[in-house]
C-alpha cells in the first residue's frame, strides 16, 4: 500500500498538458483547388495558361517551318547545288528551333513562378487568418504532401474552399509589387 500512495500523488503533480495532451489541429491547402475554384485566382491563373498557349503556337510554327523545308531536302528532283544550301538552311533553323524551345521553356517557368507567387500573396493573409480563427497547428499545402493515400475529400477541400470563398468576397486590391532583383551577371 505504501507504494502506490507516493505514485498516485507523484501523478497528481505532473502538469496538465503532460496528462492530457489536445488533438493536433491540421489542415489542407492546394493552390491547385484554388485556382479551380476562385474566380479571382483564376484571373491570375489565365495569364500563365495565355503565355503557354503563346509560346506553344510559336514552337509549333518553327517546327512546321523545318517540316516544310525538310520535305524540300527529301524532294529527289532537288538541284544538289540547291541542296547543299537547304542543308545549312536546315541546320540553322534547327538550332534556332531548339534555341526558341529553352527560351520558351524559360519564359514559361519565370511567369509560372510569377503567378503563383502572386496567387500565393494573394491567399497567405486568408490562409493565415482562417487558420487563426479555426486554431489550426499547422496548415499543409497538397502539393509538398505526396504521401496521403487516402483521405476525406470534402475534408480536404473543405479549408480551400473556404480561402477562395473569402478570396472572392475580399475588395480588389492592387497586389505589392514584387521588388526587382539586382543583376548578378
Amino acid at each position: 500500500m505504501r507504494l502506490i500512495v507516493p505514485l498516485a500523488a507523484a501523478m497528481l503533480c505532473l502538469p496538465a498538458a503532460a496528462q492530457v495532451q489536445p488533438a493536433p489541429r491540421f489542415a489542407f491547402f492546394s493552390i491547385n483547388r484554388l485556382v479551380r475554384v476562385s474566380k479571382k485566382a483564376a484571373a491570375v491563373f489565365a495569364k500563365l495558361e495565355s503565355t503557354g498557349k503563346g509560346l506553344q503556337a510559336k514552337l509549333q510554327a518553327k517546327g512546321a517551318e523545318l517540316q516544310q523545308l525538310q520535305q524540300q531536302l527529301n524532294s529527289p528532283s532537288i538541284d544538289p547545288a540547291k541542296r547543299d544550301e537547304l542543308q545549312k538552311k536546315y541546320r540553322d533553323m534547327e538550332f534556332d528551333a531548339k534555341k526558341l524551345q529553352e527560351d520558351s521553356q524559360q519564359e514559361y517557368q519565370k511567369v509560372e513562378k510569377q503567378v503563383g507567387d502572386q496567387i500565393s500573396r494573394m491567399a497567405l493573409p486568408i490562409v493565415q487568418q482562417l487558420a487563426a480563427q479555426e486554431k489550426l497547428q499547422v496548415v499543409f499545402s497538397d502539393q509538398a504532401f505526396q504521401m496521403v493515400s487516402w483521405a476525406d475529400q470534402s475534408w480536404l477541400n473543405a479549408f480551400t474552399d473556404e480561402v477562395a470563398k473569402r478570396l472572392d468576397a475580399a475588395p480588389d486590391t492592387p497586389a505589392a509589387p514584387t521588388p526587382a532583383k539586382p543583376d548578378t551577371k
